[in-house]
């Protein structure tokens, strides 16, 4: 894998555009002010240097599109993130509720040929801790899987959970005291007026009620 020449922060905005594309969001300045923590003038002045750099444009109606070398780069930096969770998480064994913000350090100094002996020893098929494949993201979960958010499923049947939203720690620490990972079974048997959902969750008698805030972030597939 050839590796471009860019800062660190630089390519924390190339991955945060991209992660926004991927989960379906409109890649805009606010919401990456918000992801980044930075104020929006920041994101104005970086976003002009990057796109005199050539790694994005930014459209007339304020969406950001990456060019060829800005998704080759964000794409690389997002592979050495999930590739740095999994050996936090399954090789040192840390909890996967702090893969994510741990891995945020590691990602920048992965080089290379690091990373290719990194899905060499997990496999190319493989996927983060959180359920994302190592390679495709989430565009290869609904391609391959058909993944849908679990608010958006039907009532009265089964699904098998492929992914979760990892950027929050306590909410990965909620889905761990409910026994939600990824390869969960959970059906879902009612849809309440405020969009709870009732569900129960295999290998465990009591069922679980979740708020569309939960269900927004968890992304599943029918096992009919």
């Amino acid at each position: 894998m050839r590796r471009e020449t860019t800062s660190v922060s630089q390519e924390d905005y190339l991955k945060a555009i991209w992660e926004l594309v991927q989960e379906e969001q409109a890649p805009i300045s606010a919401r990456l002010a918000e992801d980044l923590g930075v104020t929006p003038p920041a994101v104005t002045a970086a976003l002009k240097r990057m796109t005199r750099g050539g790694y994005l444009r930014v459209r007339r109606d304020g969406h950001i599109e990456l060019s060829a070398k800005g998704q080759e780069i964000a794409g690389h930096l997002v592979l050495r993130h999930r590739l740095a969770e999994k050996l936090l998480t399954d090789v040192i064994g840390l909890e996967w509720a702090r893969a994510h913000e741990e891995a945020e350090r590691l990602e920048h100094g992965i080089s290379p040929e690091v990373a290719e002996l990194l899905l060499k020893r997990f496999g190319r098929d493989s996927r983060c801790p959180h359920g994302v494949p190592l390679l495709g993201g989430m565009a290869k979960l609904r391609r391959k899987f058909g993944a849908v958010r679990l608010s958006d499923v039907s009532v009265g049947k089964t699904y098998e959970v492929l992914r979760v939203y990892e950027k929050d720690p306590k909410f990965l620490e909620f889905l761990t005291g409910l026994g939600l990972h990824p390869g969960t079974k959970v059906r879902v048997h009612q849809r309440e007026y405020d969009e709870t959902m009732v569900l129960s969750v295999a290998g465990h008698a009591a069922r679980i009620h979740l708020g569309k805030p939960a269900t927004q972030r968890v992304w599943v597939r029918n096992t009919a």
